[in-house]
């Protein structure tokens, strides 16, 4: 579909919001894109913008100015049918809270996207259950998110996002409600199943020493890009 070797192009992006009779300006005329199988981190204070343009990436929000491309299609020339489809298909989700739901194992909550997509359920089960092994959850797969410590349901929804082998995922301070051992082994796992799926990664993150273990790090302040360096 798309022979770019970008997966996401960003051009004069934008985003500003109505507050009463005034507008408040989040992003202003950002550029960047995103290589198929790069690892990014974006980095920033609170309200400096890094998790509306992680929304704006993920087709979550609308720009007020500028150009997103996903797979070579500009998501904000699409209606929200198509723009969920387009998702759908080439982008995974990681947040920071797990967002499992309650009542199904980690099993059958990793399943959940392949059967949405149509996926017979003997062939949903075989590839979650690959994933889940991958993220070293074989032994906990019939466990429900309650049974599960906060590393293993992030663990568990690393799995859902990226059972679909995405394009490339977006997560949002996805190690924030862990402490340091597990943020790491969380993040470790993250970049393991990029590499090994050569799927992109966009990262947003408070932590510093854990962005920079990315291939670039993004830096945004007051709704600017100040820093993209490269190793």
């Amino acid at each position: 579909m798309n022979n770019s070797e970008f997966v996401i192009e960003c051009e004069h992006v934008s985003k500003t919001y109505d507050d009463g009779h005034l507008q408040v300006s989040v992003l202003e005329d950002l550029h960047f894109n995103v290589r198929r199988g790069q690892s990014i981190s974006i980095v920033g204070a609170s309200g400096s913008g890094k998790s509306t343009l992680l929304h704006l990436l993920g087709g979550l929000d609308t720009p007020s100015g500028g150009t997103i491309r996903l797979m070579g299609q500009d998501i904000t020339q699409l209606n929200q049918k198509a723009v969920g489809q387009l998702r759908n298909q080439y982008l995974g989700f990681v947040y920071q809270f797990h967002h499992l739901l309650p009542e199904f194992s980690a099993l059958e909550n990793v399943m959940m996207p392949l059967l949405i997509g149509r996926m017979s359920k003997a062939q949903a089960e075989e590839q979650a259950k690959a994933i889940l092994d991958k993220v070293g959850l074989s032994q906990r797969m019939a466990h429900r998110p309650s049974e599960l410590s906060g590393g293993e349901r992030q663990r568990a929804a690393i799995a859902r996002a990226m059972v679909t082998h995405p394009a490339c995922i977006l997560a949002d301070e996805p190690t924030g409600n862990l402490d340091r051992k597990n943020a790491g082994n969380v993040l470790d796992i993250m970049l393991d199943l990029q590499r090994e799926l050569d799927t992109s990664l966009v990262v947003v993150t408070h932590d510093e020493e854990l962005a920079s273990r990315f291939d670039d790090v993004l830096t945004v302040k007051d709704g600017r890009l100040l820093l993209f360096s490269a190793d």
